[in-house]
């Protein structure tokens, strides 16, 4: 009987997480051309490529993503199986960091169920910003992030598009008045770009470090924003075209692991990757083993 070795399957998702073969090798503690040789094999007993070249980089193909679910089923099942053979309970701490963006919405429910599902891991949550929590999670302060993708290459599990926030009477204001956060971040340049290009006269009325602050100054009817719909709550409504308002570009989130993963900490990655990847993005390029 013909089967998928489950160690191909784990190399085959730290590739598809990571968009690397080379930052999957570290994860797997393997070679890149171990790696390379694995994922041939992988598509060998597939019957499919895996992955097509665009340019300099790799995508993957449709075969890949078929099997991604089902090699995610694979390694959660085959976890179960060790834990419950080994009589084993997950335990010891897990350090993770999240950008407010998701700690306010889609994760509190989903950490929740982890800790009564596993009371013997203590979850330490880290709030920040996409560029503490990389540098953190490279520092070895965090066991993996969430954070936004950026500039920088990360791979996506998540794309949200950006909208403006507030009230409407707010927005038919001139000068347009504006909250950002500051330091400035990719929302604020995207609002600004759109404005400019639009021709709408605006003014900056508010900067703060706290989204917390930010959402309380868009509730007050003070300012408009720029974030996703995820921040959507209270009396903050969903502006756009209707509003004399420009379009805007769309925002990702991406899983940063910058080394192999204890059992707790896989495991809530795997969970954070399922709850914030829900209804998940299409293929990203997949850079090759170096």
């Amino acid at each position: 009987m013909k089967h998928f070795p489950v160690e191909l399957l784990q190399t085959f998702l730290a590739t598809v997480e990571t968009g690397s073969m080379a930052k999957a090798a570290r994860i797997v503690g393997r070679t890149p051309s171990a790696v390379s040789l694995q994922m041939a094999k992988l598509s060998s007993l597939v019957g499919h490529p895996l992955f097509r070249r665009r340019g300099h980089e790799q995508e993957l193909t449709g075969a890949a993503e078929a099997l991604v679910a089902h090699a995610r089923e694979v390694i959660r099942a085959s976890e179960r199986a060790f834990t419950a053979m080994r009589s084993e309970r997950l335990e010891g701490p897990v350090r993770f960091g999240t950008v407010q963006d998701l700690a306010d919405t889609l994760l509190p429910r989903a950490l929740a169920d982890f800790s009564r599902q596993y009371p013997g891991v203590t979850v330490h949550v880290q709030v920040a910003r996409s560029d503490a929590l990389l540098e953190q999670a490279r520092d070895g302060d965090l066991d993996f992030a969430v954070c936004f993708t950026g500039p920088r290459a990360l791979r996506e599990i998540r794309r949200e598009p950006m909208v403006w926030l507030g009230h409407r009477d707010v927005a038919a204001r001139d000068p347009l008045p504006l909250a950002v956060l500051d330091p400035s971040c990719g929302y604020m340049e995207a609002a600004v770009e759109s404005l400019r290009r639009q021709g709408r006269a605006f003014e900056i009325v508010l900067r703060t470090p706290s989204l917390l602050g930010l959402r309380a100054a868009l509730e007050a009817g003070f300012a408009v924003g720029c974030r996703t719909s995820l921040m959507r709550s209270g009396t903050i409504e969903v502006l756009g075209a209707d509003h004399n308002l420009p379009a805007l570009p769309s925002a990702g989130f991406a899983l940063q692991i910058p080394r192999p993963l204890g059992a707790a900490a896989r495991r809530l990655a795997s969970l954070v990757r399922e709850v914030v990847g829900a209804g998940g993005p299409a293929a990203r390029p997949v850079q090759a083993a170096s």
